[in-house]
C-alpha cells in the first residue's frame, strides 16, 4: 500500500485501508477494496481528508509492515477516554475502573511489541478535535512506544526495583492515558489552554489551568492505582532544568521550595512530559495540524532546550518517524518514490523506492535509493505538502546530553 495525499488521489486507484471520518474516527467512510471515483475523491477533500492509503504494486512487500488503520487497541483506548471524560467531571475513578484501564494498557503494550519494529506509527495516533481524551490516548500511545524503546534506559533509573518491574511500561500506559484527566474537573475554556500554545495570560488563568493537575491526582488517589502513574499525573509539567510545576515541598533549597528537576523528576513523568508536548505539536495545540517532520523539527529546536530528559527526547525523535513507511513522497530530482526504510540515525534520510516505471530493472524490479548515502538528493514534499524548510539532523545521543547539561547548567 501507499499512504498518497489526496492531492495525487485519481479515479480508478483502490483503497488499500480503511478510511475513517475525521470527526468520528469509529465510523468508516471507505473499506478497503473500495474503487475510488471523483465524486469520492471530491467528497474526501471536502472532509479535510488529507492522505489515504491505496493499493500500488511498487509498495506490496510493504504491506504487512505499514499497517494502515486504527489498531483494536489503539481504538479501545481512545473509546474507553471518550466515554469515561464525559462522565467523570469532579468524580472519582474507581478501583473497578483501574482494573479495565489496566487491561486496556496491557493490550496497546502487547500490540506494540507484537508489531517488531513499528515503523509505520506516525500515522497511527488518533486524529480527532473533540476532547482532552483524543491526547490523553496519543500521549498513552507515545510514552508507551518509547518506553519500549529504553528498557535499559528505565532499569538504569529506576535502580530499586528489579530489571523485571523496572521495565514494566504498563503504569506508564496508566499515568500517560490519564494524564489529564484532572481537566474533566475544569471549565470548557480552560480544558483547551496548553503551555505550548493557547497559553493561559493573567496570573486567575495560570491558577485555573494548573488545576488540572491537583484534581487529576486527588481523582486517582482514592484508587489503588500505582503510585507511579499517580505522581505522573502531578508532575507531567515538570522540566527537566527545573523550570516547571507544581511547587514540591519535599524539594528544599534553604528556606525555598522549588519544581523538581533533572533525575529528581521521576523517569515516567519524563517520557509523559515529552510524549504531551509532542503530541501537542502534532494534533492539538498547532490548527491546523502540522505535518509529522514540523512537529519534530520543532520538538528538536532550541525552543524546547531544557525541557525533557535529553535521552527522552532523542528516542522520541528516532522512534516517531517523519516520513512512514509506505508514504508517498517527491524528491529534490522531481521524482516521486515511498519511503521503504527509516534511518534512525537521521531521520529525515530515509530509503525511498522510486515509483518511476522508467526506473524498473530488467527483473521489473523498482529502484532503490538509500537518501543517506545520496547527499544530492533530499525529500522536498509529503502529505502534499512542501516540507524541505522543516528537514533536520539528528545529533547523536552523546552530544545532546552535554548540550542539555551546559543549558540547565546555564
Amino acid at each position: 500500500m501507499l499512504l498518497c495525499d489526496v492531492a495525487n488521489l485519481e479515479p480508478g486507484m483502490i483503497v488499500g485501508g480503511s478510511i475513517p471520518h475525521p470527526k468520528r474516527p469509529t465510523t468508516e467512510l471507505l473499506r478497503p477494496g473500495a474503487e475510488l471515483d471523483a465524486n469520492m475523491i471530491e467528497h474526501l477533500t471536502r472532509l479535510g481528508i488529507s492522505e489515504v492509503w491505496v493499493a500500488h504494486d511498487a509498495t506490496s512487500d510493504l504491506d504487512a509492515a505499514v499497517g494502515s488503520g486504527l489498531s483494536v487497541a489503539r481504538m479501545s483506548v481512545f473509546q474507553q477516554l471518550k466515554t469515561d471524560f464525559s462522565r467523570l467531571s469532579v468524580s472519582t475513578v474507581s478501583g473497578a475502573k483501574l482494573q479495565v484501564y489496566r487491561q486496556t494498557v496491557t493490550d496497546l503494550v502487547f500490540e506494540l511489541i507484537s508489531t517488531g519494529q513499528y515503523a509505520h506509527l506516525a500515522h497511527q495516533m488518533v486524529n480527532d478535535t473533540s476532547g482532552v481524551f483524543t491526547h490523553c490516548a496519543n500521549v498513552a500511545f507515545l510514552s508507551v512506544l518509547v518506553g519500549l524503546e529504553m528498557e535499559t534506559y528505565l532499569v538504569s533509573q529506576r535502580p530499586q526495583l528489579s530489571p523485571e518491574h523496572a521495565r514494566d511500561v504498563v503504569p506508564l500506559g496508566l499515568g500517560a492515558m490519564l494524564h489529564d484527566i484532572g481537566k474533566t474537573a475544569l471549565n470548557p475554556e480552560d480544558r483547551t489552554k496548553h503551555e505550548i500554545a493557547n497559553q493561559p495570560t493573567d496570573e486567575d488563568e495560570i491558577k485555573n489551568y494548573r488545576k488540572h493537575i491537583f484534581a487529576g491526582h486527588k481523582m486517582l488517589d482514592v484508587s489503588r492505582f500505582p503510585a507511579t502513574a499517580r505522581h505522573a499525573v502531578l508532575n507531567h509539567h515538570q522540566r527537566f532544568d527545573g523550570k516547571g510545576w507544581p511547587i514540591q515541598a519535599a524539594r528544599r533549597e534553604g528556606s525555598e521550595t522549588r519544581p523538581q528537576r533533572g533525575t529528581e523528576i521521576h523517569i515516567f513523568s519524563r517520557i509523559i512530559a515529552a510524549a504531551n508536548v509532542l503530541d501537542n505539536l502534532i494534533n492539538g495545540a498547532n490548527k491546523p495540524h502540522i505535518s509529522p517532520v514540523a512537529a519534530l523539527r520543532e520538538f528538536n529546536s532550541t525552543r524546547f532546550d531544557g525541557w525533557f530528559d535529553p535521552v527522552v527526547r532523542y528516542l522520541m525523535i528516532r522512534r516517531l518517524p517523519p516520513f512512514p513507511i509506505g508514504s508517498l513522497v517527491r524528491l529534490s530530482n522531481n521524482a516521486k518514490a515511498t519511503i521503504v526504510s527509516l534511518n534512525f540515525r537521521q531521520p529525515c534520510r530515509p530509503t525511498v523506492r522510486m515509483l518511476d516505471e522508467n526506473t524498473r530493472n530488467n527483473k521489473g524490479e523498482y529502484t532503490t535509493v538509500d537518501l543517506d548515502i545520496e547527499p544530492s538528493i533530499h525529500i522536498v514534499e509529503s502529505g502534499g505538502n512542501n516540507v524541505e524548510k522543516h528537514l533536520f539532523e539528528l545529533p547523536d545521543l552523546k552530544s545532546t546530553v552535554e548540550k542539555e547539561k551546559a543549558t540547565s547548567s546555564a
